[in-house]
């Protein structure tokens, strides 16, 4: 499920999201500058490659290198959501990488939405475990949603982004129910589609609404309309500000709010790499290693709820191999 939502009236640079999933675990890692890399994709693909140009703050539920979502030190964010329909092109002239590290490549490699368009353009995603779509902002308030349906990769940005909110409708599908006064969708839709809808309309008006002006209160503006489009299964909810360059978290065990700031972390290519549990009552970064990775993977792929959910059938070599891979990487240039 999820929901992100883009609020940028004058000076006011807020991305808000809602991780919905029957899943509490996640971690903060730190990523350096100067990281050759390399995509995690199987033959006959061929593996994107890329140099990390920015340092960034990603959060992940599944270990590092394969981001929920993150800010980066030019103050780019990516976000994603569930999009069931979502199909990738199968053109394999192009580099592939996976879904979440799609988030990965773009974050380390642009300073803004056009950007990331563009370098999006250039690879394609391949052997995807989920099926997602993107937000996509940066700090001079430019914002895209970016689907793949049909194999086809679509970008809603200034004009064809009325709305800057996504939940887990198809972009043009939302827009088109949010101006059904008669809200005939709500009788044919499923009960996971309905609620998509409902919380998509329901963010619209919250980006209809004026945003106070103190910074104290638009923060508190923001954690109210993600609290609006709450749902029972939201595992935590993040408040990026692209003005300050701050990233706010809360989690359903620990609700109040905390803050890590951008200018606090050491993105050097010679910095340790380090992480932070979300689900602490402290903001308490700890150093990254490949055992506390493989203890995060495990955790998540071995989940029963989400094994049911998704059809994983993940061996005990898969997760090691997928919890080294970040090691993997050569030394920082």
């Amino acid at each position: 499920m999820s929901t992100a939502i883009y609020f940028n009236p004058e000076r006011t640079r807020l991305l808000g999201k809602n991780q919905d999933v029957p899943y509490k675990g996640a971690y903060i890692f730190t990523n350096k500058r100067g990281v050759a890399k390399s995509a995690l994709v199987q033959p006959p693909a061929i593996p994107a490659k890329w140099i990390s140009r920015y340092g960034s703050l990603t959060i992940s539920q599944v270990g590092k290198e394969m981001p929920n979502g993150g800010i980066n030190e030019e103050g780019l964010v990516i976000e994603q959501t569930t999009l069931w329909q979502s199909t990738y092109t199968d053109d394999n002239r192009l580099p592939a990488v996976g879904e979440l590290q799609w988030i990965q490549l773009l974050l380390d490699t642009c300073a803004s939405v056009k950007e990331a368009e563009q370098v999006a353009y250039g690879v394609r995603i391949a052997q995807p475990m989920a099926r997602l779509h993107y937000m996509i902002a940066d700090r001079s308030g430019d914002c895209a949603i970016i689907e793949f349906l049909d194999g086809v990769m679509y970008v809603y940005r200034g004009n064809s982004l009325p709305f800057s909110i996504m939940t887990n409708t198809p972009y043009t599908e939302a827009l088109k129910d949010l101006e059904d006064k008669e809200e005939r969708w709500h009788k044919s839709y499923s009960d996971y589609d309905r609620n998509s809808m409902d919380r998509f309309i329901k963010g619209a008006t919250r980006l209809a609404d004026v945003i106070p002006v103190s910074e104290r209160e638009r923060l508190q503006f923001i954690q109210d309309s993600l609290e609006f489009v709450r749902r029972e299964d939201t595992a935590y909810s993040l408040i990026y500000d692209l003005e300050q360059m701050q990233l706010h978290f809360a989690t359903s065990i620990y609700p109040d709010l905390k803050t890590v700031r951008m200018g606090e972390v050491n993105f050097s290519s010679d910095a340790a790499p380090l992480a932070l549990n979300l689900q602490q009552p402290d903001v308490d970064y700890i150093n990254y290693n490949v055992d506390l990775n493989r203890r995060i993977a495990e955790a998540f792929f071995r989940n029963p709820v989400l094994t049911e959910a998704f059809g994983w059938n993940i061996t005990d070599d898969m997760i090691d191999f997928f919890a080294s891979f970040p090691d993997k990487f050569p030394e920082s240039l």
